[in-house]
């Protein structure tokens, strides 16, 4: 499950900024279709522990300059391995996802997308299909293989907007 901070730049809802309610409200639709494509058991959920940033939050972390969300994955502090419990950061570059935007039907797709995404990331982290360190070459055959399986994910999903993010995406793992 997400936990959605709020920026510390003041309230979300000015202009230029994403609503807390989009960012939850898509968060919690792609928990779910990622949820059941991928038949997640509720020990699972338990270990997609994540919280979501904007670069704003963040500045320690930045982002590639082609990037619009990252994962850094952390990990808590304990004696025993065992009792060690691994956690992501999704940050979003807010200003990048913005400027993309065409509406807010656009926006809500886009934003979706990108939670869908970063899920099956984390998922594939998660089952060990995939390793998180991994080469520039292979990160982006990584990246390939994520976007095909969110697009299986939405594609099933009659939101407006979907198609027209998918087919950009598309073209950038082409």
């Amino acid at each position: 499950m997400a936990w959605l901070l709020p920026g510390w730049g003041g309230p979300l809802k000015k202009k230029g900024y994403l609503e807390p309610e989009m960012l939850a409200d898509t968060a919690a639709l792609a928990e779910e279709l990622v949820g059941e494509a991928f038949s997640l058991t509720s020990r699972d959920f338990r270990s997609l522990q994540y919280e979501v940033f904007t670069e704003r939050d963040l500045l320690f972390f930045p982002l590639p300059d082609s990037a619009l969300a990252g994962l850094v994955r952390a990990e808590t502090r304990a004696l025993l391995p065992r009792q060690r419990r691994e956690f992501y950061w999704l940050l979003l570059s807010e200003q990048k996802i913005i400027s993309l935007a065409e509406g807010r039907d656009f926006l809500r797709a886009l934003l979706l997308y990108i939670f869908t995404h970063e899920l099956v990331h984390m998922v594939r982290f998660l089952r060990f299909a995939a390793g998180f360190w991994m080469s520039a070459e292979d990160r982006f055959e990584e990246e390939r293989r994520v976007h095909a399986l969110a697009r299986e994910i939405l594609t099933r999903l009659r939101l407006k907007e979907m198609l027209t993010v998918l087919n950009r995406f598309d073209e950038i793992y082409a």
